[in-house]
């Protein structure tokens, strides 16, 4: 009975993989063949049905840049380097939206301890991340076993190796996720967006920001969020200008 629900399971995986295999198949047939609004639709379907793929976003991308939506390629691009950030063929994407956008914001330069844990923290995809903690864990759990059994001293050296993997790797992986989750940021997508220096549309406008600008989300009220860009530069503008990444 085990066996046939393992084969089962096995059956079920394969169908699902198969569809999503087809989805994206057919996302790509066409959006060579020039329809990209059938191209993010497909897309779409396997984003709703929880598929997790730096490929997809960046498909999805080429097709809003295709389509000459500058904002809505970088939000996508964006996306898929979240998923994977060694992705260079969306960094090298995103790059070129970049250079389209109007605004030249000069970037404050970061604290080099967030530099160095960024690029630590981006070494690896969040899945690998994910992937090499289970498997850390799978296997001091299984050491631990057999040191219970046989005691030997190469084997304890080996288990305070796999600890100290286990540990640093979940530290890591907790503090990433963690900072990503509170650090939401968003993307320009009307062609100007006035930046005000209250949440009220009677309030002065400190500044001007244009499509594809990147901003971090701040606080938000009603409907309106409080925003910084780059340059540190901070104000209020409606909701319903942005994207979230």
């Amino acid at each position: 009975m085990k066996k046939e629900f393992l084969v089962f399971l096995a059956i079920l995986f394969s169908f699902f993989t198969k569809a999503e295999d087809n989805l994206f198949k057919k996302g790509t047939e066409f959006y060579d063949s020039g329809d990209y609004q059938m191209a993010i639709a497909y897309f779409d379907s396997l984003i709703s049905s929880g598929t997790i793929s730096s490929e997809i976003h960046y498909n999805k991308g080429n097709c809003y840049f295709k389509l000459d939506s500058l904002a809505l390629a970088i939000v996508e691009y964006e996306r898929g380097l979240n998923i994977n950030p060694k992705d260079l063929d969306i960094v090298y994407n995103l790059k070129i939206c970049n250079d389209l956008i109007i605004d030249d914001i000069n970037h404050l330069p970061e604290l080099f301890y967030k530099q160095w844990f960024s690029a630590l923290y981006n070494t690896i995809s969040v899945y690998n991340w994910q992937i090499l903690i289970i498997i850390s864990l799978i296997l001091l759990i299984i050491s631990l076993i057999v040191a219970k059994i046989k005691t030997n001293n190469k084997l304890k050296i080996f288990n305070t190796f796999l600890s100290i993997i286990f540990s640093i790797s979940l530290t890591i992986y907790f503090i990433g996720n963690f900072t990503e989750k509170n650090n939401i940021q968003a993307i320009v997508k009307e062609n100007i967006v006035n930046i005000r220096s209250a949440p009220s549309a009677e309030s002065s406008v400190q500044f001007t920001i244009h499509s594809g600008t990147k901003v971090v989300v701040i606080d938000a009220v009603e409907n309106w969020l409080n925003i910084s860009i780059s340059d540190g530069r901070k104000g209020w503008a409606q909701q319903t200008n942005f994207t979230e990444i």
